[in-house]
């Protein structure tokens, strides 16, 4: 996915910010939810931010009514507002990090709010 990016940026500041959820292998599992660039003509990523998944407290999918790529994202300390490449793949990446959450939270599970029924296999949210 994709965030917001200001108009105003020069050529030489272009480059690409993707969310990634992502589960450790060791024992207990961590999951987290990491912001990485990658910079035109770069086939590398760098980690810009990275929130251990209990830090998530709503996933905003802005318009339940229509298929929107626009979401928000409110972590404890920090609030991003972002836009898929398309309604499809911020379902999907919804779909994903509802499981996710489902799985590998047991205490305080993000709220998904402004959701299409679809994202969340026919739940209303």
């Amino acid at each position: 996915t994709k965030q917001r990016v200001p108009e105003t940026l020069s050529p030489f500041q272009l480059y690409v910010i993707s969310f990634i959820c992502s589960v450790t292998n060791k024992k207990p599992a961590q999951a987290s939810i990491t912001k990485v660039k990658q910079f035109e003509g770069s086939t590398s990523f760098v980690r810009r931010t990275q929130w251990m998944l209990e830090q998530l407290r709503q996933v905003n999918g802005i318009d339940p009514n229509r298929d929107s790529p626009e979401f928000d994202l409110l972590f404890e300390n920090a609030f991003d507002q972002w836009v898929a490449n398309t309604a499809s793949e911020k379902c999907t990446f919804f779909q994903v990090l509802h499981h996710t959450c489902q799985r590998y939270l047991t205490d305080k599970k993000p709220e998904f709010i402004n959701c299409q029924s679809k994202i969340m296999g026919g739940k209303s949210m």
